[in-house]
């Protein structure tokens, strides 16, 4: 990258938008009780192609989901050098109906 900045091809490139896999972070909720937490801890795996947001992973029910409201724990999970634990999923494809 530096030496495409340095021919003039690419003359701003910022990555800091990108996430790391396997991050922890916190999802808002979308409907809470007045002492409820307002948010749970998942693991980032990807981006959807479908939409803008970020798919999360909740390890003990072992769903899958799209985001968009999120803080991203990547600097703690940086630090612990990650969690050094494999989670298998299994692809699954689904093609959105559209209706007309």
């Amino acid at each position: 990258l530096d030496n495409l900045k340095g021919i003039g091809i690419v003359s701003q490139c910022s990555l800091n938008h990108i996430k790391i896999w396997g991050s922890p972070a916190y999802v808002k909720k979308l409907e809470v009780e007045k002492l409820e937490t307002r948010s749970d801890k998942y693991r980032f795996i990807g981006y959807p192609r479908e939409s803008k947001g970020y798919y999360f992973y909740h390890p003990s029910e072992q769903k899958v989901f799209v985001s968009r409201n999120a803080f991203f724990l990547e600097k703690e999970f940086i630090q612990d050098g990650g969690n050094g634990k494999r989670i298998e999923l299994e692809e699954v494809s689904h093609k959105p109906q559209i209706n007309i």
